[in-house]
């Protein structure tokens, strides 16, 4: 699990229901998260990303997006964000973009009360859509295409608890299989997340199934420490998105 000095709490307690525990959720899952400021704090410790102990910067944004359904479709009464990953705090250096499904759960087996976060790979016309030059994600139609069982990642949805300070998430198990969308490979990985709304912090780490070779993610199983920025701040300089030189031929991708 994440251990760490909690950064300022910004809900107001326990939420007593399974739809306020989704309502307090998402009223602040959106938004710009950067972990610049750990990556500052690597350099200044000698760390490098990957094998030497650091990690890479990552740039995220999490854009709420509505998706038509017709009426008694399952996803007509969830809500829907819209979530993509950036290398180097680039914003064309694009490297994951999933379309997450939030419902709420009053009495999970598992979890008990907790939010649902199911995850979906976009299609590849919709992605395409989305890279377009002068495209705005409010251009892009979702619709029950984007959230069929085809597109959803399997056993990877992450249950999300209310844990007095923060909100914790998890997946059903330790551990997944998954197959690398670059190499082919079959890779085992792990994740568990925390938000507080001000900062999100995700321990996501692979490793190769077969051999156990590491694949991505923090060697120590440090989180990825992204605190909440401004929407024209990309990089640890502020720069505004416009202003940054990109180049995203070797963006790791999954």
């Amino acid at each position: 699990m994440i251990l760490a000095e909690p950064p300022r709490d910004l809900f107001s307690g326990k939420p007593s229901t399974e739809n306020r525990l989704l309502d307090n959720f998402l009223e602040d899952f959106h938004g710009h998260f950067d972990n610049h400021m750990q990556v500052q704090e690597n350099e200044q410790a000698g760390l490098t990303p990957r094998e030497g102990g650091g990690h890479e910067h990552i740039h995220c944004t999490l854009i709420p997006v509505e998706v038509s359904v017709p009426e008694g479709h399952e996803h007509a009464t969830m809500q829907h964000v819209l979530a993509r990953y950036y290398f180097n705090g680039q914003p064309q250096a694009i490297f994951r973009e999933r379309l997450y499904s939030f419902d709420a759960l009053a009495k999970d087996p598992q979890f008990g009360p907790c939010v649902r976060m199911s995850i979906f790979h976009l299609r590849e016309n919709v992605a395409g859509m989305l890279r377009a030059p002068g495209t705005n994600v409010e251009d892009v139609a979702f619709t029950a295409a984007d959230v069929t069982d085809s597109l959803h990642v399997p056993e990877a949805d992450v249950f999300w608890r209310w844990c007095g300070e923060r909100f914790e998430g998890e997946m059903r198990t330790p551990t997944i299989t998954i197959i690398s969308e670059r190499s082919g490979r079959a890779i085992s990985v792990s994740d568990d997340v925390a938000f507080w709304g001000d900062q999100l912090w995700v321990n996501d780490r692979g490793c190769d199934t077969e051999t156990g070779e590491y694949v991505y993610g923090n060697i120590h199983n440090i989180p990825y420490k992204m605190a909440r920025v401004s929407d024209m701040h990309w990089t640890a300089t502020g720069k505004r998105a416009e202003d940054v030189d990109t180049d995203a031929d070797d963006v790791p991708t999954r």
